[in-house]
């Protein structure tokens, strides 16, 4: 106890002190706890009467502020909705045809640019060679089908104004006759005649009365073997009684071009003899042929 009061007494100034420093101290960092509470209570507390976003944040960052007048109809917004659709989708179709019409002209110009670069006779071949249905004018060529109906023989001119040759050289035996009958002699009988019977010798050449294509080569009881050649513009000529035929469908033949033999009469035609039966259609109607016949 003595030595206490002793301390106390020689030291008890810095103890104070010492004490009075470590009060201050506790009491400064009561003061800034308290502050630093109640500064964040105060951040945690939203007003909610203010708007979140004031008038002038919205102006400083280049926003429109919203009007809070309620929507009155929404089939009206449906509506310009869909109008500023429907003109941006015109816009995007005129802009689609625009660059079309674009691609159209750089075409075109393309495709003039190589007609020009291709030679004349070039052109003029491509063009006769176009379309399955044209016939070559050539004589030499062979090999037409003719299972279509609509191919077109432009190669062939024939209309009636050119005298035909003789198939044959021999005497009528039996004239055309359609407006009335003839006898016919094996039959027996009387009945009209779409043709006439040529007189010749079996074995004798037959020659095609004018140039076109083989259309047809049958075989039928009254006439025969019989070689069909459409001339063009509807005429077709028929040669009857044939043998050793020497054209195939599709050939092309030209005028007084061997196209077989004459054959055997047929039974139709025993009492008349051997002869060269000669039609010619028009239309798939007989015509004479006296009248065509040089």
């Amino acid at each position: 106890m003595n030595k206490f009061t002793s301390f106390m007494r020689s030291r008890g100034f810095y103890v104070a002190l010492g004490t009075g420093i470590v009060a201050f101290v506790a009491m400064l960092m009561v003061y800034n706890y308290n502050s630093t509470r109640d500064e964040m209570g105060t951040k945690s507390v939203i007003d909610l009467n203010e708007p979140a976003v004031s008038e002038e944040s919205i102006e400083n960052t280049g926003l429109e502020q919203v009007n809070n007048e309620p929507v009155e109809d929404s089939e009206d917004i449906a509506g310009n909705t869909d109008a500023e659709r429907n003109e941006e989708d015109s816009q995007v179709a005129s802009q689609d045809q625009e660059e079309e019409n674009i691609e159209d002209v750089s075409s075109d110009a393309a495709v003039a640019d190589t007609d020009e670069d291709v030679p004349e006779e070039t052109q003029v071949a491509d063009s006769e060679t176009e379309g399955d249905s044209t016939v070559p004018a050539s004589s030499d060529v062979t090999g037409v089908d003719f299972s279509d109906d609509t191919v077109l023989y432009t190669a062939l001119e024939y209309n009636g104004d050119k005298q035909l040759v003789w198939p044959v050289s021999g005497n009528v035996i039996l004239p055309y006759s359609m407006e009335t009958t003839v006898y016919f002699q094996t039959l027996d009988a009387y009945k009209c005649n779409p043709g006439i019977l040529i007189e010749a010798s079996e074995g004798e050449d037959v020659f095609a009365a004018y140039e076109g294509i083989v259309s047809s080569i049958e075989e039928t009881k009254e006439y025969g073997t019989v070689v069909t050649i459409t001339m063009g513009n509807g005429y077709e000529a028929k040669y009857g009684q044939l043998m050793n035929v020497c054209v195939a469908e599709g050939d092309m033949v030209s005028v007084s071009q061997n196209i077989g033999e004459v054959g055997p009469v047929s039974s139709y035609f025993i009492e008349e003899g051997t002869n060269l039966y000669f039609q010619v259609n028009k239309d798939d109607e007989p015509v004479n042929p006296m009248e065509l016949i040089k």
